[in-house]
């Protein structure tokens, strides 16, 4: 079956193929509204639909947004997901999730194929690494895409200058600790996420400043890391307990650490908030259904994702947008 072009539709409804254009495309020019109608009939009558490939290839880029994340099954990329997929849709664009299984190899391979397919422009939805070859390897994708026209901004630092919507990731850290010391705590463990990411780094100089500013005496002992998922949480938790006896809290680098934080400690018959208190960042969707339900800073993932989208679209250099997060008090955290 031949494909149908605009052509066609022209010569069908017997008028220009610029004043196809203009009915398609609602531009603001005076056409009667029987020159409406009739090209209307003759774009339903051949079943004509825009080849968006054609028209990417025109413009030198396709009406697409990729948004790369490190593991679609998690809630936190999956609130951010949605903000991406509806915002685009809203603007006439379609939207790719890149899963990469946490691997920074496959991330950096979607940057490749992305660009390939001419997207319009690519979200970063997680933090970058400290380590100097994926570095070198982020800046010269970066430089390939600002010079190719592709937009590209960050949901979570990088470690190199990039247009970003994010949390300052500092302050994440410091307020829930502090949360903490406010309520009498100073017996306050970490578990942290990956050594080298720069999220993790971002939040644990965060608590380690609120513990500083109080006067409380800084513990490598009550500090440990994850990997951002329940299981690498539960572990490091129980990691945590074997070295250390007299905790009477917990900050959490996420809400997937503390879910697996808060499963150890009752597994090791420590009663939350009573015996151990437990705080995190995210305010992913379980939290609020975790007995008891997880106190945790907010996070707006899915504005996040929707106000990424409008940052490629209506593309300004050195977009740096930091959103405000607030602490969504629930049960797991007592006073002393």
């Amino acid at each position: 079956m031949n494909t149908v072009s605009i052509v066609d539709v022209a010569k069908h409804a017997g008028v220009s193929v610029t004043t196809v254009s203009r009915v398609m495309n609602n531009v603001d020019y005076p056409i009667s509204k029987k020159t409406r109608e009739k090209v209307l009939k003759a774009i339903d009558e051949l079943q004509y639909t825009p080849n968006k490939a054609a028209q990417g290839l025109k413009n030198n880029f396709s009406d697409v947004i990729g948004l790369i994340v490190r593991d679609i099954s998690d809630s936190y990329y999956g609130e951010i997901a949605r903000g991406v997929t509806t915002r685009a849709s809203e603007l006439g664009y379609l939207s790719f999730v890149c899963n990469t299984g946490r691997n920074p190899e496959d991330e950096l391979m979607y940057h490749d194929i992305l660009w390939q397919h001419r997207v319009k422009g690519i979200i970063l939805a997680a933090g970058g690494l400290d380590q100097v070859d994926y570095k070198n390897k982020l800046m010269n994708q970066l430089a390939r895409h600002e010079k190719s026209g592709l937009n590209i901004v960050s949901l979570a630092p990088q470690g190199i200058e990039i247009p970003y919507v994010m949390i300052n990731e500092f302050e994440a850290g410091k307020k829930i600790t502090e949360y903490l010391i406010e309520r009498g705590h100073t017996k306050i463990a970490f578990i942290g996420g990956p050594q080298k990411l720069y999220t993790s780094i971002e939040r644990l100089k965060g608590f380690k400043s609120a513990l500083d500013i109080a006067g409380i005496e800084y513990n490598k002992d009550y500090i440990t890391k994850s990997d951002f998922s329940q299981n690498g949480g539960y572990e490091a938790c129980k990691l945590l307990l074997s070295k250390v006896k007299d905790l009477t809290a917990i900050c959490c680098a996420n809400d997937n650490i503390a879910i697996g934080t808060m499963s150890a400690l009752r597994e090791h018959g420590y009663i939350i908030p009573k015996d151990i208190s437990v705080i995190s960042i995210g305010d992913i969707n379980e939290a609020k259904y975790m007995i008891p339900p997880l106190t945790t800073l907010s996070i707006p993932h899915y504005e996040m994702g929707k106000m990424a989208v409008d940052v490629i679209t209506q593309w300004k250099e050195k977009v740096e947008i930091t959103l405000n997060a607030s602490i969504c008090e629930r049960e797991s955290v007592r006073t002393l």
